[in-house]
């Protein structure tokens, strides 16, 4: 297994993981999505619009550096273009149908990578503003570690409401 396996792997366990997430919240009135939580981010909704913008801008650094614009640059494009700070999306079909065009452009972007696609490098500022350089490899291996960790923020308040979830096994997509 070479790393393009890996990413994949993890774009397919991902999108998987997220569509469990969506099945389970989508059961609940839409009145929990939105409901305060014990998170930083107040709400299942706010954690969940910060991993999704923070995936979005993952996605688009990498762009903007050359890699694989044309297969992501249309994604991520038709997202809404909001100030910092505001949510991507007011209502939970709306954050489905988003995050669901996200995992998409993911699968797709692991698909058609190639080695020297992922050994470019990526400068930016960071949030500290110091300047930071990182492979578009470990760019997206650092979105699906994110996006694993904010899922399981989301796992937390549900399991606190007692609400069944389980998307955390990525074992699935390791048989052969």
């Amino acid at each position: 297994m070479d790393f393009k396996d890996i990413l994949n792997l993890y774009a397919k366990y991902n999108k998987f993981a997220n569509s469990e997430m969506l099945r389970i919240l989508g059961s609940l009135p839409e009145t929990r999505f939105h409901e305060t939580a014990g998170s930083y981010y107040k709400s299942i909704a706010g954690l969940l619009n910060h991993a999704l913008q923070s995936t979005a801008g993952s996605l688009k650094r990498v762009a903007d550096a050359g890699f694989l614009p044309d297969l992501i640059l249309p994604a991520i494009g038709s997202f809404p273009q909001v100030p910092f700070g505001e949510a991507l999306f007011k209502t939970f079909p709306e954050y489905s149908a988003l995050r669901a065009k996200a995992d998409e452009a993911l699968v797709a972007v692991c698909a058609a990578a190639t080695p020297e696609g992922l050994d470019k490098t990526v400068s930016f500022i960071g949030r500290d503003k110091q300047p930071k350089t990182v492979k578009v490899g470990g760019n997206l291996l650092a979105l699906y570690t994110h996006e694993v960790h904010h899922r399981g923020g989301v796992a937390t308040i549900l399991d606190g409401w007692g609400v069944e979830n389980d998307w955390s096994s990525i074992m699935r997509f390791l048989f052969i």
